[in-house]
């Protein structure tokens, strides 16, 4: 599974591309302390790529809370939004965007289109990317196919000649949900194979 092999890239973009999962779990533990939830790192970890509304409501169901989901997911953003200036892209990702720049590349991401084209600005990686597929333009998010397929349709590509990059099981499933290669990424790292 090489890139070379493909007519398009896909990206998932937090914990794929740039280093800003760690900022995600530090927005979640201020905002569990302030509401009263329980925190769980590797749990909100492997929810990676989905919508924060959507984890809002399995936190409810899994600790029979009764939660707002829309205060929890603005306060949550808004600490997120003072960290953001953190986010750095990780390198080997960064080599890989430079490498293969010369393909047809989109974003498929459960992040927000604000936040999304933020971390995109602030990392220097935007003009990589003519497609940009947030949560907020799907109904259906990962591990549903729809932001895969959305961001090959965009990019005018078949979705079985393009090749994703995830950092989630989740982020997986809905690539190859999709119909579409799948490499992992693993601590910024590709793995190829």
């Amino acid at each position: 599974m090489h890139p070379q092999h493909f007519d398009g890239l896909i990206f998932d973009l937090d914990g794929t591309l740039v280093d800003t999962m760690p900022l995600h779990l530090a927005s979640w533990e201020l905002a569990a302390r302030e509401f009263g939830f329980g925190y769980d790192a590797g749990w909100l970890y492997d929810l990676g790529g989905v919508p924060s509304r959507k984890i809002v409501d399995l936190i409810n169901g899994e600790q029979g809370l009764r939660l707002d989901g829309d205060r929890v997911v603005a306060v949550k953003n808004g600490h997120y939004q003072q960290l953001l200036p953190e986010a750095r892209p990780f390198p080997a990702m960064l080599a890989l965007l430079e490498q293969y720049a010369d393909k047809p590349m989109a974003i498929g991401t459960g992040s927000s289109r604000v936040n999304a084209e933020r971390v995109l600005l602030n990392t220097g990686l935007r003009d990589y990317f003519p497609v940009v597929i947030t949560a907020d333009d799907v109904n259906l998010h990962k591990p549903n196919p729809d932001t895969y397929l959305l961001a090959a349709r965009e990019l005018g590509l078949n979705p079985g000649h393009c090749l994703v990059f995830e950092d989630t099981p989740i982020g997986r499933q809905a690539a190859e949900a999709a119909g579409m290669a799948c490499v992992m990424v693993v601590e910024g790292r590709p793995l190829l194979g």
